[in-house]
């Protein structure tokens, strides 16, 4: 589907990027969203994708820029990872320069916590201040906020993965070739007093 955004300045060489901890969804979430992805034939980029002995910091940042849209797994300990704030750090400014969709996905973890910059969230950037400049922290701590509070999705043990993947999914499916007679009822802004909830929370 990747070819099918070409017409957007910048062409696109990828439909999606994943940023995640590991640790946290390789094994379980991660894998039922990619599998949606690539049957819904979005053409995502996904971290075991790089060849051996490749550069890896450099080619990610590479292709979260050929990507029309990004999915932030926020999860317990994605703070955790320098990494995976450097990687937040690009996508923010995509958005900011390439315009691109950033989807966060809040992932057993209460939304509140990352935006707030509590509890996993706190301690994770509390750590990272021992090590690294105030001012690489300070960068870190914004972007975090700022993507917290785009559109998303809050997912808990009230709703069946396999559901929240297929909200995840329709949603870029209408983003990459928008049809104007979709209704997607349970996505409602973050704030919003008329928030719309299902069965789980979606944060819009």
């Amino acid at each position: 589907m990747a070819s099918s955004s070409s017409a957007v300045t910048p062409p696109w060489k990828y439909d999606a990027f994943l940023s995640f901890r590991g640790a946290d969804v390789r094994h379980n979430f991660l894998r039922h969203l990619y599998d949606a992805l690539d049957q819904n034939e979005i053409e995502t980029f996904i971290d075991y994708k790089l060849g051996a002995g490749e550069e890896i910091s450099r080619i990610l940042l590479e292709k979260i820029e050929q990507s029309n849209v990004s999915i932030v797994i926020f999860s317990k300990n994605y703070a955790d990872s320098p990494w995976c704030l450097e990687e937040l750090e690009k996508i923010l400014e995509c958005r900011q320069t390439l315009q691109q969709i950033v989807i966060p996905v809040f992932y057993h973890v209460d939304p509140t916590h990352v935006r707030e910059l509590s509890n996993s969230y706190g301690n994770a950037l509390a750590e990272h201040q021992r090590k690294i400049s105030s001012d690489k922290v300070g960068n870190w701590k914004r972007v975090l906020i700022e993507i917290a509070n785009l559109k998303g999705w809050h997912f808990n043990d009230t709703k069946k993965e396999p559901e929240l993947v297929q909200e995840i999914i329709d949603y870029i499916m209408k983003e990459l070739k928008p049809l104007s007679s979709s209704n997607f009822g349970n996505l409602v802004e973050i704030g919003s007093c008329n928030r719309k909830v299902d069965d789980s929370e979606y944060f819009m």
